[in-house]
């Protein structure tokens, strides 16, 4: 569910210094089950956030202050043991030279952010960096979606990227990772086993055998309006299973 509002491939990615938002850098990617290891920068705006040191949640990048994530993983998390990591690919390693390690000023929770610890509701947050990202080939902000309602992208396929687990129960991934989603309709989405529980401020995508996982909570669910030119349309939040 999705709130509304090792395989190494080398890259040379498209250099950003505008700051033009949701450009996706060249180059190619690694088919494996479940989706693909993501060419390494290819989507600047993913950030990994890390609770006391260990992967916790993704997030993208929406401007040179501010991250956009789910509000569960923020919630029962303290200020002071979270860091954001821009430029990652490879998690383990951190060793490309791109990645920048930043501390959080700000944790700032929907007012309306509800739980029942498997069904979240308003389910989305900001992180304030403490100090402004500075725009290059590896961290840029991705373009937000006009809030025009779910089924506008029904039945068009999507993307979701993040580090969680490629199992459920296994451990997060290496590598920055992608799986095509397709987006439902909101009756379609309704007419579900999980129907009573969706929102009208939810959006639903799926794909057989392919979905986020654990860890991939506050990553972005992410729709190419055009080639190379994207825009987040949703968060992931909750779901069954993976």
């Amino acid at each position: 569910m999705v709130a509304w509002g090792p395989h190494a491939v080398t890259a040379f990615p498209r250099t950003n210094m505008s700051c033009e938002c949701g450009l996706m850098s060249d180059g190619v990617s690694t088919r494996i089950v479940g989706g693909t290891i993501a060419t390494p920068h290819l989507y600047p705006w993913m950030v990994a956030i890390l609770n006391g040191g260990k992967m916790h949640c993704g997030g993208s990048l929406i401007n040179d202050r501010y991250v956009l994530t789910a509000g569960h993983c923020l919630n029962w998390a303290r200020k002071e043991d979270l860091t954001v990591v821009l430029g990652l690919h490879d998690r383990v390693a951190m060793n490309d030279g791109t990645e920048k390690i930043m501390g959080v000023d700000q944790m700032i929770v929907h007012e309306a952010f509800g739980s029942d610890y498997l069904h979240d509701t308003e389910d989305i947050a900001l992180i304030r960096l403490k100090q402004p990202v500075h725009f290059n080939a590896f961290m840029a902000p991705v373009c937000l979606a006009e809030p025009r309602g779910q089924d506008i992208y029904a039945d068009q396929v999507a993307f979701v990227t993040g580090w969680g687990r490629t199992v459920q129960g296994g451990n997060p991934s290496r590598f920055l990772r992608k799986a095509n989603v397709k987006v439902l309709s909101m009756a379609a989405c309704r007419n579900t086993t999980i129907g009573e529980h969706i929102l009208d401020s939810m959006i639903c995508a799926y794909e057989f055998e392919t979905d986020a996982c654990q860890g991939d909570s506050g990553g972005p669910l992410v729709f190419e309006s055009r080639p190379g030119k994207v825009e987040q349309i949703g968060v992931v939040s909750w779901g069954i299973g993976c």
